[in-house]
């Protein structure tokens, strides 16, 4: 059936595109999907650091992985079937649209996968199951299908819940490296990183909508809402809100040592005030500096994780 190949395209966008893959492959992206499992191993080296390794938890957060890999797919499929009419034109390259593949299969392919990843998280801890795994995996299982269904299309909604999706990946990786039924609370340095991951992908998220305000036509984003000026000014209080908030793992909460964690927290703040500066002039680059941002934060909580106190 012609199955993944290494063929791909470089097309003025700059946007690696597959020539030859399986249309049900396809739907999934899977180096999409595949970075949502890294967020859960990341989530769980923050949590745990260096006693990961030996803390018993490893299965759990593999089989954690396994589910975002799934739920992550399952989202990708879904937006391909829900987006179907508008990718005819916009991207008539993608399997449904091009006829690879009927949209009736996307939709029993996406319910598939999202059945797949709740039965795997109800395995997270076997034999004892983790209830926080549960209950950010049925949470999840719910937002994913109603953001593709309908909340994308309420703008300002939609941002929140891909900013949580994105944030809830990281806890979901710091619950599976707690035992038992019900962990009373998620460890401290896997919440301080996921609050960090959610305020400054709001901000993102907004400057997103202002990048393509001339496009979402159909969409209720706060661009379109507020304009493209006021809305800047929204985007600019969430990350700064996440610059505020980015020393709270050193104080109040002391879970990690400043020497490692504070010069490349410090650094990726840099890089996000420089987003908020050249926002107004240039929104496709705010955003290219706010997806580095957030990856320099990344590097400085595992490194604040691994390193000792």
């Amino acid at each position: 059936m012609g199955y993944l190949t290494h063929s791909y395209q470089i097309f003025k966008t700059g946007t690696l595109i597959p020539l030859k893959m399986e249309p049900h492959v396809q739907l999934m992206r899977p180096l999409n999907s595949a970075m949502g499992a890294v967020a859960v191993f990341v989530g769980a080296i923050v949590a745990a650091g260096p006693s990961l390794a030996s803390s018993g938890t490893l299965a759990a957060v593999g089989i954690s992985a396994a589910v975002a890999f799934l739920y992550t797919a399952g989202g990708n499929t879904l937006n391909d079937y829900t987006d179907r009419r508008t990718d005819r034109v916009n991207h008539p390259r993608r399997p449904i649209p091009s006829r690879r593949i009927k949209a009736e299969s996307a939709r029993k392919l996406s319910i598939g996968l999202f059945a797949a990843g709740m039965m795997g998280a109800l395995f997270i801890g076997f034999p004892r199951p983790n209830g926080l795994c549960i209950l950010v995996a049925i949470v999840n299982c719910v937002l994913l299908a109603g953001y593709e269904m309908r909340l994308k299309s309420w703008g300002f909604p939609g941002n929140l819940t891909v900013s949580w999706l994105t944030a809830s990946l990281f806890l979901f990786g710091g619950a599976a490296t707690q035992e038992g039924f019900a962990p009373t609370v998620f460890p401290a340095p896997v919440l301080a990183l996921a609050l960090l991951a959610f305020l400054s992908s709001v901000g993102r998220e907004i400057i997103k909508g202002i990048e393509d305000v001339k496009g979402d036509r159909d969409r209720l984003t706060l661009p379109r809402v507020l304009g493209t000026r006021r809305a800047g000014y929204v985007a600019t209080g969430w990350i700064l809100l996440a610059v505020g908030f980015s020393g709270i793992p050193v104080f109040p909460l002391g879970v990690f040592g400043p020497q490692y964690y504070l010069p490349l927290v410090a650094a990726a703040d840099g890089i996000f005030i420089y987003s908020v500066l050249v926002l107004f002039g240039n929104p496709g680059k705010a955003s290219q500096a706010a997806k580095i941002a957030m990856l320099v934060a990344l590097v400085a909580f595992l490194a604040g994780a691994m390193v000792p106190k």
